[in-house]
């Protein structure tokens, strides 16, 4: 782990290169992990944290994390409570009791938050379906994952969407977008014009969604 320093004030960070197209900023709980494609140098990245250093330090030293008794769902807060047994979990009014033959809060939070994403993405699909026919998409098979950097990604080799079940947690109109933009890549892979006029048919109001999906953080 490496650190910047302004101001008297120091920011820790750590870089995990991978073969992606962009750069992505998340916070931990004391640094800053940065992923990014492997050609990308350290010079360019500690540039980023300079530009970007104050609303960082000041995210990373006011981060509110969830109480383990509590788990978040569609942006609503409910009280968790965890019992022994075959996993399985009801919601009762505002709690949600789980049983699990696990004491790993954090593995049993990532099964409810798996099992969420592909409930709400099914109950979308109907909507979903009709809005890309439109802009001659096809249907594309999903695959489910709980991801660190980024909420989503199409798979142009495998021709399939990766959604990130971390949007469990977050209000559904979050998830209907980033499945959205999602499809914009089958059509346009990058991030050119001709791709965000292919959103704008999709979702009329998905620039003001990613500006506030952009803000927020996977933890």
């Amino acid at each position: 782990m490496k650190t910047v320093t302004k101001s008297g004030r120091e920011l820790s960070y750590v870089i995990e290169k991978k073969r992606i197209k962009h750069t992505y900023f998340r916070l931990k709980d004391n640094h800053v992990h940065i992923t990014t494609h492997k050609f990308v140098k350290e010079s360019q990245i500690i540039a980023l944290l300079n530009q970007k250093f104050d609303v960082l330090y000041d995210k990373l030293n006011h981060k509110t994390l969830i109480p383990d008794d509590q788990i978040r769902l569609w942006n609503h807060l409910y009280k968790l409570i965890v019992r022994q047994g075959k996993f399985r979990y009801e919601i009762v009014d505002d709690t949600v009791i789980c049983y699990a033959d696990t004491n790993d809060i954090n593995q049993i939070k990532k099964m409810i938050y798996n099992i969420e994403t592909i409930s709400m993405t099914e109950s979308l699909k109907p909507k979903i379906k009709e809005t890309i026919a439109r802009v001659g998409i096809d249907e594309l098979p999903y695959k489910f994952k709980y991801l660190k950097s980024k909420y989503g990604s199409y798979h142009k080799k495998h021709n399939e969407i990766t959604l990130n079940t971390f949007l469990s947690t977050l209000e559904p109109v979050f998830l209907e977008y980033v499945i959205y933009h999602e499809y914009a890549h089958a059509k346009v892979f990058n991030h050119s014009k001709a791709f965000y006029q292919v959103l704008d048919q999709m979702m009329v109001n998905h620039k003001n969604i990613q500006k506030t999906l952009k803000k927020m953080e996977i933890i």
